[in-house]
């Protein structure tokens, strides 16, 4: 090697070294006063107040790095973050420039907590409505270990609970923002698992998925999770760029038991077996009264070889001309419990139809299908059989004015024509249910025998009520 190029080298070592000494030279003598500087510089930056109530260490192998202990970010009238301990990797030459460059956050043992609330403000947005609250930030990593994460909705009465979680996002970028428009300036891309997520009506179990957020648009895919007993997958997409947030879901939960999923809404036990559920489903807007109304898609349960504790059905539907002992519509309601009837039925009172006889029923097949359309759920194939019947049921759910419309339940005949139907109809907190209408007598030999020599010659017509996929018992 020549000797210029010698003393090059040397001399552009010798840079750089002082350079590094000059900057743990700073971030020596920033340590002493360190706390307080970044209490007030995040608690400037965010809009929000940010404590550290530990202890500051600073590291400097393998790399640069500040760890602080019992972090606390509060935002609008709620605590926001809360860290039991957190670790900032720090760009050293980045002090030269008197602009810290923060490549990777680890944050342990934290609680994140988002709430909206009833002025519809989130607790992540600064004290001035339309202030930029949120800073940049340039790429950086960030994980997150034994996270829990809490929602609540006071606007709606919503709240959902997930833990412990573990996050690793990677290349996460922050257009300075305001903290309402703060989906449409990020992005990131993450690996995500939680041993549990709790929600009103859905609690998971072993979720993972993966996670990409870019130009307003945040996609998670690869979800898979436990539910009832069954496995589910699932794909969300959540579009942030256009005047109102856009939604679209696939969801699939396959062979979970319908005595885990019972208890959602009954205290009782309703039934035992496994069923099949799936949903596709759009919707937009930025309330759930919004989204509701905007809902498109489709939804269906299948079930198979199911036992429901209501009794002896076929005893009971033997007699039923004679003894009216419980309504068709309580056992209409099973069929609603499916894919999306169970805000309609959480408060329904099924020990009308559990303690009507005592004993249980074999349902060979459940069918539930729905089509959804601008929040109103229509009847496509809804049906079950038990040994000897066929109960079906028609009609729609408006879920915007929370209404029964023109709900129909019925036994069928072998054409699938009603011998005995009931209608529904009314909110459904308080349902105006008619009385029934025995169309054809389900007792009684005589009658059967007529039935039998009136189709012979040819007539005995009548109006299918079904005539979706199930099949009349043999």
């Amino acid at each position: 090697m020549s000797r210029p190029l010698k003393l090059t080298l040397y001399a552009t070592g010798a840079v750089l070294a002082l350079g590094l000494l000059a900057a743990v030279i700073m971030l020596l003598s920033w340590r002493a006063h360190a706390k307080p500087q970044l209490e007030a510089a995040a608690s400037n930056a965010l809009g929000m107040q940010v404590r550290i109530e530990g202890p500051l260490v600073l590291k400097f192998f393998p790399s640069a790095a500040v760890t602080l202990e019992q972090v606390h970010i509060r935002g609008h009238a709620a605590e926001l973050v809360a860290a039991r301990e957190a670790t900032l990797d720090i760009q050293l030459v980045s002090l030269l420039r008197r602009h810290v460059r923060i490549p990777r956050i680890q944050l342990r043992h934290v609680t994140l907590s988002v709430e909206r609330g009833r002025d519809g403000r989130f607790n992540f947005e600064g004290s001035s409505p339309g202030a930029s609250v949120i800073p940049d930030i340039e790429s950086t990593d960030v994980s997150l270990t034994d996270l829990t994460f809490v929602y609540n909705n006071r606007q709606e009465g919503r709240s959902v609970q997930a833990g412990p979680c573990d996050v690793e996002a990677s290349d996460l970028r922050i257009t300075a923002t305001k903290g309402a428009d703060l989906m449409k300036n990020l992005s990131f891309s993450a690996q995500v698992s939680c041993e549990q997520i709790k929600t009103r009506v859905l609690p998971m179990s072993d979720v993972k998925f993966s996670a990409k957020c870019a130009k307003g648009v945040l996609e998670t895919k690869n979800v898979v999770l436990r539910a009832f007993g069954g496995r589910g997958s699932a794909t969300v997409r959540a579009d942030f760029a256009g005047a109102l947030p856009a939604y679209r879901l696939h969801g699939v939960l396959s062979r979970f038991q319908l005595d885990e999923f019972s208890k959602n809404f009954s205290q009782k036990k309703v039934g035992e077996g496994l069923m099949e559920f799936s949903t596709d489903l759009k919707m937009s807007g930025d309330d759930a009264d919004a989204m509701i109304a905007s809902s498109e898609g489709e939804a269906s349960l299948h079930g198979s070889d199911l036992t429901l504790e209501v009794g002896d059905l076929d005893d009971e539907l033997a007699h039923y001309k004679s003894t009216q002992r419980f309504n068709l519509v309580d056992l209409g309601a099973f069929l609603l419990a499916g894919p999306i009837g169970l805000a309609v039925t959480k408060g329904y009172d099924y020990a009308k139809v559990m303690g009507s006889s005592g004993g249980s029923s074999q349902v060979p097949t459940l069918i539930s299908e729905w089509q959804v359309e601008h929040g109103v759920a229509q009847a496509r194939d809804v049906a079950m059989s038990t040994k000897a019947n066929r109960v079906a049921l028609t009609g729609n759910l408006d879920f915007v004015n929370d209404s029964f419309q023109d709900v129909t339940v019925a036994v069928l005949n072998g054409r699938g024509c009603a011998t005995v139907e009931q209608k529904v109809h009314g909110p459904f907190s308080h349902p105006d249910v008619d009385k029934p209408n025995v169309l054809i007598s389900l007792a009684g030999p005589a009658l059967h025998l007529i039935r039998k020599a009136s189709h012979a010659m040819g007539g005995g017509h009548c109006e299918v009520f079904y005539s979706g996929s199930l099949p009349p018992p043999q």
